[in-house]
């Protein structure tokens, strides 16, 4: 594939990083090119991109309203028939500009690829990998069994075709979070073929200023998606989905945002298929030994 990978940077007072950032895709040749997309940095974000751009690649700096915003933004303008997105933290790998762009165009059926991500910390160390595992729509709505058992997809390692992400119709900005994972299961409901590539592309930086170390407000996020995919009534097969409900509803009432009322066993009465979960069948058997073994 003659055309380059071309990659939204979406950035907002990135000063810290983004050299390293912009160095990485710069290695990567003119099989990449990119679009810095900032939100009105008010740092040195704009004067360290201008050092690092080349011709063809695009700097943008206007107020923007939150990181799905600026990338749809970005992809609307950008062009580019293999997309993607890198944080203005992370790092893309040596070489994995050509990897995309070789697996594509050898395997026209597939609409998105993803490979294996490295952790790094603040000062780019190896702290260790990630492989995900997500292969369809009951995976990515398998957030219990799948998501949060460490087979997520980690959002810089994917990339896809124009062509899927026009026919999703971008990111949804009510999401600041989750907006990745909202976009991969509506690009599974709109019939997306997935292929995993087994070579790391990009570097994952943890640091504790980034916006993923909100992980409670993340789940949130994540779990209204999944209700809202839920009511849908996607296709998945009725085990599945039963275990799934089963497992949110407990989550929910766990946590108190159900809006339930009484306690554990007067909710099981009326939700029975809570016990398809394992921690709700786990935390009924401990009540019943208390109650019935223990008298307590």
């Amino acid at each position: 594939m003659s055309a380059p990978l071309v990659l939204a940077v979406p950035v907002f007072n990135g000063e810290r990083y983004l050299a390293a950032t912009l160095a990485s895709l710069n290695a990567n040749g003119a099989r990449v090119r990119w679009w810095l997309q900032d939100g009105a940095s008010k740092d040195r974000t704009v004067e360290i991109a201008l050092k690092f751009a080349r011709p063809g690649d695009t700097i943008a700096s206007e107020p923007d309203r939150g990181q799905a915003d600026a990338l749809n933004t970005a992809m609307k303008k950008m062009g580019g028939e293999i997309i993607g997105f890198l944080n203005g933290d992370d790092l893309l790998a040596e070489n994995a500009a050509g990897r995309v762009l070789d697996f594509f165009t050898e395997h026209p059926d597939i609409d998105l690829l993803y490979g294996s991500v490295d952790w790094i910390d603040e000062h780019g160390a190896l702290t260790g990998t990630h492989t995900g595992r997500i292969e369809s729509l009951a995976d990515a709505l398998d957030i219990y069994g799948v998501w949060w058992s460490r087979r997520q997809w980690v959002q810089p390692e994917v990339f896809f075709r124009r062509a899927l992400f026009e026919k999703v119709g971008g990111f949804d900005t009510g999401y600041h979070l989750a907006f990745d994972y909202d976009f991969w299961v509506r690009c599974f409901r709109a019939g997306a073929r997935v292929a995993h590539l087994p070579a790391t592309l990009t570097r994952f930086r943890i640091h504790a200023a980034q916006k993923s170390a909100a992980a409670g407000q993340a789940a949130d996020e994540i779990r209204a998606i999944l209700q809202k995919t839920l009511a849908a009534r996607p296709l998945l097969s009725p085990l599945r989905r039963w275990k799934i409900e089963a497992q949110l509803g407990y989550d929910l009432f766990q946590s108190g945002k159900s809006g339930a009322r009484g306690g554990l066993f007067a909710n099981l009465l009326r939700h029975p298929l809570w016990l398809l979960s394992p921690q709700a069948w786990q935390r009924a058997q401990a009540a019943c030994v208390r109650r019935f073994v223990s008298g307590r």
